[in-house]
């Protein structure tokens, strides 16, 4: 159950990510700028998307690994990629 969790948070990762290169650049600086406001958005539209899928110990993993993988890339963008 685990591992079928952390799957699907990383395969929901990949196409915010994915999604995330067609958003307009107001939205895009927006949800960088505002790190608590993306990760609130990104962990519950995941469970909500989730859990029409599959009401499970599954979607919350699922959530909490994508909302997990979202943080850490806006955390290793603003700290590797935008000037001082």
């Amino acid at each position: 159950m685990l591992y079928e969790g952390v799957i699907l948070g990383f395969l929901t990762f990949v196409s915010y990510v994915m999604s995330f290169k067609h958003f307009p650049v107001k939205v895009k600086a927006f949800l960088i700028n505002n790190f608590f406001i993306t990760d609130i958005i990104s962990v519950v539209f995941t469970y909500i998307l989730l859990t029409n899928i599959s009401k499970s110990l599954i979607s919350v993993i699922a959530s909490i690994v994508c909302g997990c993988l979202v943080n850490l890339t806006l955390y290793t963008y603003r700290t590797f990629f935008l000037p001082p």
